[in-house]
């Protein structure tokens, strides 16, 4: 009996030890899935966030035309009864702002996209709101491929604490194979005011090197006593806050994006 007593003793005694190490490596596993899932949102925070937000691209149309990357971009500049008659009032698709949007031209551009932005980490401002997406694009000798990759670099970056967004282009030769003129006027930087959803879904599925074509138009922005105006020319280079644009940075209000063949409303 005494023997038994032990051993009853015993096995309870390993039997505690076990659960309790059951337990300690359970939670041990625990903190590192948790870790492992903070470290994944940090580094994907951006990419993860948009595709639960706006999902799958839906194809809204083919078109088997080649899309044409020589020419410049086409604008149809709006008189000022056609910009009051087609001004409205936009809601964020990130928050609750509201950003009064006055169109000012018709803007269609197809090239290559060189470089693009969308994983913001903070919102500094009305802009931000409205402007989910910075695109860089190259037509014309600057839309070759081999030949871009070649010549120049470039890089697309929001000042998180400015609140400032450039595309950064440099040549990799001494002298440049373009003149600056040209190359200059061959690039674009455009901030990209989605339409809708499926719109920027569709601009979440563009990769560097794609030929692109989006549609839609040209706008300056405002909300109380702050206003933003578009670029409205390739070579414009007065401050963003003052008369036209910054460089080539474009503001546009996309209703239409073409990736390849496919085409997205």
């Amino acid at each position: 009996m005494h023997n038994a007593s032990f051993d009853e003793s015993n096995t309870a005694s390993i039997d505690a030890g076990l659960y309790v190490d059951t337990i300690a490596e359970y939670e041990k596993k625990e903190r590192a899935f948790v870790i492992v899932l903070i470290l994944l949102i940090v580094i994907f925070h951006g990419w993860f966030g948009y595709w639960l937000r706006y999902g799958h691209a839906r194809v809204s149309g083919i078109d088997a035309r080649p899309i044409n990357i020589e020419d410049d971009p086409i604008q149809i500049n709006y008189s000022d009864k056609e910009k009051k008659e087609k001004m409205f009032v936009y809601s964020s698709m990130i928050n609750r702002n509201k950003i009064t949007i006055i169109p000012q031209a018709h803007y269609e551009m197809s090239g290559m996209a060189v470089a693009y932005n969308h994983d913001f980490i903070f919102t500094n401002n009305f802009f931000d709101s409205a402007a989910l997406y910075d695109l860089g694009t190259a037509w014309g000798k600057m839309g070759d491929k081999n030949f871009y990759r070649k010549y120049f670099k470039c890089y697309s970056q929001k000042n998180e604490i400015q609140g400032s967004r450039v595309l950064w282009t440099q040549p990799k030769t001494n002298p440049p194979a373009l003149p600056r003129e040209y190359s200059t006027s061959h690039y674009s930087h455009s901030h990209i005011v989605p339409a809708n959803r499926n719109v920027m879904a569709a601009l979440l599925r563009i990769k560097v090197w794609d030929k692109i074509k989006i549609e839609g138009e040209l706008i300056d922005m405002q909300v109380g006593n702050w206003d933003y105006h578009t670029s409205m020319s390739r070579t414009d280079n007065t401050s963003m806050y003052g008369d036209r644009g910054n460089g080539s940075c474009e503001t546009i209000y996309v209703t239409k994006v073409q990736i390849g063949k496919r085409i997205y409303k």
